[in-house]
């Protein structure tokens, strides 16, 4: 790993400090940590990405993956150039699809990083194909679903690429953009689908459903899922869905999904988020926003992929860029790669955020969030408000548990993660804001954030007792 940023340099500037002194404002809520609530050994669970990948292995340089903390991918041949449409649209148009997951399958074993393959992008219905494109089972047919999954079986074991492997039956079902079927059609796919890799592939995680939308009791596709799998003995490993409608969170989806394993009599097995977050959202502010929540409930993380055609397959899911990123001159395969201002949050929260996870709530406006972990000498809490502007407070509670008095003075650290230059410009780390003093008593310290843009994160530290 290389280094990152040096731990606890004085200095003694607050200019944009949100610590330092504004006039009063009014405080829309408050973030709170509890230094006292172990939970657990941080593994920077929302470091995955959605496509991203080149398919040219090693164009982006090793350090950008270990550096932000690679640890899941996600693809299947999607959007590779021509002819490279998929399964329905020959045995050609399948073979370049898969060569591109197969790459990309590499590079994150390369990294020690979990793969989900998209078995849809390769069998073609990636959200590209036109109005007349099949579906498996079509009028009762499944050959050619069948063919396909043998063919598709064969080339993993062929390649040994079952390592370290988990499938994603079918993506977003429960929008016509992928699946333009009957829904009782899925559940059938589902199923067969799910006993025939079972038995071929028994290795293999078999997860799902990802679900464009959130668990939900009048969900006709959760309830129905639901209810399929726990009469067809076919659970998935993983309960997959995806956030990325620009509303809802992680406790309330957490919580739905709970309740409803339990009116069906079904595990509760680990949750995998493999698509989080719009693209406004992949800011600085918005991603340490989301790793909060997803940190909270224990889920797997993937931000998601908002870019299309060869930019799919390119820039690690909007977290690099590279010259002529924005131009006519831009190219697929060309080098020169830096980090923006988002991926400074994820080097941060993988680098720098170790020793151990302790527990944090929400704003009750659920706009304002807190991760934070204890190392050895030195507590840090990483905060972003969801995409707008405000003053709010974090609080810090039982600050004894790390050696402190319960009054006194305690000076914190700030750093900035401004994401300058957008999606695409150069960030090469975050900004030390030097340190502000708080007075404190009731073993708990209060500061204000002040949120004067949309984009900005901050990460505050502090030494133990």
């Amino acid at each position: 790993m290389r280094p990152f940023l040096p731990l606890l340099l004085l200095a003694t500037s607050a200019l944009s400090n949100p610590l330092a002194p504004h006039h009063q404002k009014r405080v829309s809520g408050t973030s709170i940590v509890n230094l006292g609530n172990n939970t657990g050994t941080p593994s920077h669970l929302a470091s995955g990405i959605l496509y991203g990948i080149p398919d040219t292995p090693g164009q982006i340089p090793g350090f950008l993956y270990e550096d932000m903390g690679f640890n899941y991918a996600r693809a299947g041949g999607a959007q590779v150039a021509a002819p490279g449409r998929g399964w329905i649209w020959g045995v050609a148009e399948y073979t370049n699809r898969f060569a591109s997951a197969l790459s990309n399958y590499k590079t994150a074993r390369t990294y020690d990083a979990n793969f989900i393959f998209l078995i849809h992008d390769l069998w073609g219905a990636d959200g590209t194909q036109n109005s007349t494109a099949p579906y498996p089972g079509d009028d009762g047919d499944w050959s050619s679903w069948d063919a396909y999954l043998t063919r598709w079986i064969s080339d993993m074991k062929a390649n040994d690429a079952t390592d370290g492997l988990s499938i994603d039956i079918w993506n977003e079902p429960d929008l016509t953009y992928f699946w333009n079927a009957p829904q009782a059609q899925y559940f059938q796919m589902w199923g067969r689908t799910y006993h025939r890799l079972r038995t071929e592939l028994p290795s293999v995680k078999l997860i799902g459903p990802a679900f464009a939308g959130q668990p939900d009791a009048s969900n006709n596709w959760w309830t129905g899922f639901l209810s399929f799998v726990a009469s067809n003995a076919s659970v998935p490993d993983e309960w997959v869905w995806h956030m990325e409608g620009g509303g809802g969170d992680m406790e309330g989806a957490y919580g739905a999904l709970f309740n409803l394993l339990e009116t069906y009599s079904l595990p509760n097995h680990p949750i995998n988020i493999d698509e989080y977050g719009i693209y406004d959202e992949q800011v600085p502010a918005g991603s340490a926003w989301w790793i909060s929540q997803l940190e909270r409930v224990n889920a797997i993380g993937l931000r998601g992929n908002w870019l299309s055609g060869t930019q799919l397959h390119d820039f690690l899911a909007s977290l690099l860029s590279k010259p002529n990123a924005t131009t006519s001159s831009y190219s697929a395969t060309a080098g020169g790669y830096f980090p923006n201002g988002d991926y400074q949050v994820y080097k941060y929260y993988n680098l720098n955020m170790t020793g151990y996870r302790v527990g944090s709530s929400p704003s009750t406006d659920l706009k304002l969030d807190t991760y934070a972990t204890v190392g050895s000498d030195t507590v840090k809490v990483l905060t972003g408000v969801r995409i707008t502007t405000g003053t709010w407070q974090v609080e810090i509670d039982d600050l004894s548990a790390v050696g402190l008095a319960t009054s006194g003075t305690l000076n914190i650290h700030t750093w900035s993660f401004p994401a300058t230059g957008g999606h695409f410009g150069e960030v090469d780390g975050p900004t030390d804001l030097g340190w502000y003093e708080h007075t404190y008593s009731g073993n708990s310290v209060t500061f204000p954030i002040y949120q004067t843009d949309t984009s900005t994160a901050y990460a505050f530290e502090f030494l133990r007792g």
